[in-house]
């Protein structure tokens, strides 16, 4: 929160500024501690500005979490206290964004916040399991060992995020890339071809007539269709901002050919390391459960994830719940059943998780492998169609000439 103030030095210097700090009480006690005598101090109401309505460009990317789960980690260790590191990596900060925010978070832990608190007040940048890692590491006085795990594994996640993502990028981006092309002869050059036949008056082969019929639509209705495919756009991306929208979606993902084991795959590899991380941070089993249901990423895991939760409740077993559900390789369940046997829950699911993570990545070059002459033959056989329906009567004029 931001409060803005009137206050007089002890030189008797009138000052008036604006300080952040959790709640009005923090902010007087701060301003106190700097010897000032508070006027005034009033809460500052954010009123929606230009900069607000665009707030979803306030990004803060995987890579600058690393690299400041790291480079705090250092500091720490140096022997540097918590709010003059957290300073230090303020004013190093080139992204102006996070650089406020980290300001916000030194001032925070300065009043008497613990960090962890601090970071949750941030839920865009700091995700709840990063959250309660760094408030498993207050409490073990290990917060030096969290923020490097923390950045290891936000690093390992970003890679195979990327390759997942780059996986399904390539032939979306071609295959748009196509159509946008195509629609653009079709709304413009076709009908400058079709104006040279029809002074011919000649007849064209079936393969042409369809091409000029689309042609001809896309034509006199180009703007309507662009307009359509930004409100259908605009309307699934709201669709899947619902709750059955992001539960028929995730459902959807498990049914396309070749990619469904590859998701199923991911999403495991992500809850085994997500789990293995809390349980091994100290965090209760029913809490480390539901953090990694809540972070998953996929609706149909986490109602199998939070299932396990009852079961636990009730005195019975994670691998219980999760050998009534189909979308789980029966190797999940009983290893997960040895871990929690042997009491070594956490070493299991990180195995679990490299296991899941090299299978998703071998998955995913040989789909890679695959995709690109599929490509190749579905674009060329696509533009081959389209030659040849405008050379076909071009060649037939030729012929009568």
């Amino acid at each position: 929160m931001k409060f803005k103030y009137k206050a007089i030095t002890i030189s008797g210097i009138e000052q008036t500024g604006k300080v952040d700090a959790a709640n009005k009480e923090k902010a007087i006690e701060l301003l106190q501690r700097h010897k000032l005598i508070i006027v005034y101090i009033k809460q500052v109401k954010e009123l929606v500005s230009f900069g607000n309505l665009f707030s979803f460009l306030h990004r803060v990317s995987s890579k600058k979490i690393v690299m400041f789960s790291k480079e705090l980690s250092i500091l720490l260790m140096a022997g540097i206290p918590l709010v003059e590191a957290l300073r230090i990596q303020h004013d190093q900060e080139e992204n102006g964004y996070f650089r406020d925010q980290l300001l916000v978070i030194a001032n925070m832990v300065d009043d008497g916040s613990s960090f962890s608190f601090a970071l949750s007040r941030f839920p865009n940048i700091f995700s709840n399991f990063y959250v309660n890692i760094i408030k498993s590491g207050e409490v073990s006085g290990t917060m030096q060992e969290s923020l490097l795990h923390l950045a290891d594994y936000i690093e390992k996640q970003y890679l195979l995020n990327s390759k997942v993502k780059n996986a399904l990028m390539y032939p979306c981006i071609i295959i748009g890339g196509f159509a946008v092309v195509g629609a653009v002869m079709m709304a413009f050059v076709v009908p400058q071809l079709t104006s040279i036949f029809e002074e011919n008056e000649q007849e064209l082969p079936w393969p042409t007539q369809v091409v000029v019929l689309i042609s001809n639509f896309m034509k006199d209705h180009f703007f309507l269709l662009v307009i359509g495919v930004i409100f259908l756009f605009y309307g699934i991306k709201k669709y899947m901002a619902t709750q059955g929208g992001k539960e028929n979606f995730d459902k959807l993902l498990f049914k396309i050919p070749k990619f469904n084991s590859i998701f199923k795959k991911f999403y495991i590899a992500r809850f085994a390391k997500n789990l293995s991380m809390l349980i091994k941070s100290g965090v209760s089993i029913i809490s480390a459960l539901k953090i990694s249901g809540d972070v998953v990423g996929n609706e149909v895991y986490k109602k199998i994830i939070y299932s396990s939760i009852d079961e636990v409740k009730i005195g019975g077993s994670v691998a219980y719940a999760f050998e009534r559900s189909d979308q789980l390789p029966p190797l999940v369940p009983r290893m997960i059943r040895i871990g929690e046997k042997t009491g070594k829950l956490d070493v299991v699911l990180k195995d679990i998780s490299d296991f899941y993570t090299k299978e998703v990545n071998i998955a995913v070059d040989g789909l890679m492998a695959l995709i690109e002459p599929i490509l190749i033959f579905v674009l060329g056989g696509g533009v081959g169609i389209l030659v040849a329906a405008i050379l076909m009567p071009i060649y037939q004029m030729t012929e009568m000439m």
